[in-house]
């Protein structure tokens, strides 16, 4: 556990990534291990992009112009990256009155990291990767994420880009290169009743995450390709992503834990996470 100084917690929606990120710290909390959990829409995300608008050195020019009285405002929450200029319209809206400026904060949604091409998403994580690595080998302390490394990339190549399985584990494989220095341990989830695991999280969220999650998965990409549609179609689209996840999972060389939660039976959860990770109670 010593040279460990990421752990990634993965699995399919609803079956338990936050609340065992939220345990590991915990459990490092107690044992003096230096640690810093950074959850799925955090801000400050070192490892991915939440909440961060991509535009090139034109769009950034025209935007500034538009908006000319919060030229220096803006500055504060950009980052030159390549040929990309990177405004964190997360932070940025938490400084500016947002009724004024709801027009600004929209235009940067849509230009969401997120919403752009796939070579740029592609490019951008990379960077972010590498970037990230670079700072994590010479800071102290164990780096625990969830979501950024299988979530995230399939969302996008798969339910957005429908990419072919080997096309996506290619770029997993890339991923998996460059954090192989930190030494990385990845704990993925999965559950084999989908219908029920989306009827509880739905229960916890909200009808309105069960439409855009809907949306999302159907409406585009490979859900898209196959014709699926409502809840059926969002449920055969997540078996599907499922089933590359744990193939993904199969493949890694990195140290790995794979957990059937179907019965969500917690106690024995983190019992084989502590083994895992090697901490005792």
């Amino acid at each position: 556990m010593t040279q460990t100084k990421l752990i990634l917690v993965e699995g399919i929606p609803g079956s338990g990534k936050t609340s065992t990120a939220r345990y590991i710290k915990g459990l490092l909390d107690a044992h003096d291990k230096d640690n810093h959990l950074y959850l799925e829409g955090d801000l400050n995300h070192p490892a991915d992009y939440e909440s961060v608008a991509c535009l090139d050195f034109k769009e950034y020019k025209v935007l500034k112009n538009k908006y000319p009285e919060l030229g220096d405002i803006i500055n504060q929450f950009t980052q030159t990256v390549r040929q990309y200029r990177l405004i964190y319209y997360g932070k940025l809206q938490q400084q500016i009155p947002i009724e004024q400026y709801k027009s600004l904060i929209d235009e940067l949604a849509g230009l969401d990291v997120y919403s752009g091409s796939l070579d740029r998403y592609q490019e951008l994580v990379i960077e972010r990767w590498e970037e990230f690595v670079s700072h994590a080998q010479k800071a102290e302390g164990t780096v625990i994420v969830e979501c950024c490394f299988l979530q995230n990339p399939l969302t996008m190549m798969f339910g957005r880009f429908n990419q072919s399985q080997q096309v996506i584990n290619d770029f997993l494989k890339r991923l998996e290169t460059i954090i192989q220095p930190l030494h990385p341990k990845i704990i993925y989830f999965y559950q084999d009743d989908i219908r029920s695991t989306i009827s509880r999280v739905t229960q916890e969220r909200s009808e309105d995450w069960l439409r855009h999650i809907t949306w999302y998965f159907t409406e585009q990409g490979f859900g898209k390709a196959k014709g699926y549609h409502g809840l059926d179609g969002l449920c055969e689209v997540l078996k599907v992503r499922k089933e590359y996840e744990l193939d993904i999972m199969d493949h890694l060389k990195i140290d790995k834990l794979t957990i059937n939660n179907t019965e969500i039976d917690w106690e024995h959860v983190l019992q084989e996470v502590r083994g895992f990770l090697e901490v005792a109670q």
